[in-house]
């Protein structure tokens, strides 16, 4: 990746835009203490319309620190379509699949809200916090050259 690409692509990409950031909890990243954060915070989820397409801008509410959870469909380990897909709405790397953890993606949207995204079935955490019987994971399926958008 060239310095052009970098900057051409993160420039429309940025999650964070606030110079000067300190990291805090980084103890918290041990193997042990990190599975402790996310059991946390997936006792205390809102589960977000699943209804709706995680690309209108209202999919995450105006709030402020609440912990949003969403299911998408990764049926095994490297079933990454959705998760691409669901990266290019919220405007995050969406070249290939990073960052997450067990299937399970972790990142923070509109007023520091915080965003869990869930693979299902594949994901462990699906086992201990699976969706409720009317919630279908959200699956978008990768376009094709038919269903793509004339330039």
């Amino acid at each position: 990746m060239n310095p052009y690409f970098q900057e051409f692509y993160f420039s429309k990409h940025k999650v964070n835009t606030m110079p000067d950031i300190k990291l805090k909890d980084v103890n918290k990243l041990r193997a042990d203490d990190y599975e402790k954060v996310i059991n946390g915070l997936l006792k205390r989820v809102v589960l977000l319309n699943h209804t709706a397409s995680p690309c209108n801008e209202h999919f995450i509410p105006d709030t402020r620190g609440v912990v949003y959870l969403m299911y998408i469909q990764m049926k095994v380990e490297n079933d990454y379509e959705t998760w691409i897909q669901v990266a290019k709405c919220f405007k995050l790397w969406d070249l290939d699949a990073r960052g997450f953890h067990k299937g399970l993606w972790r990142f923070w949207l509109k007023q520091d809200n915080h965003i869990l995204v869930m693979g299902v079935p594949f994901s462990p955490y699906s086992k201990q916090f699976p969706p409720a019987r009317h919630v279908k994971p959200i699956y978008i399926p990768k376009p094709t050259e038919a269903t793509k958008k004339p330039s």
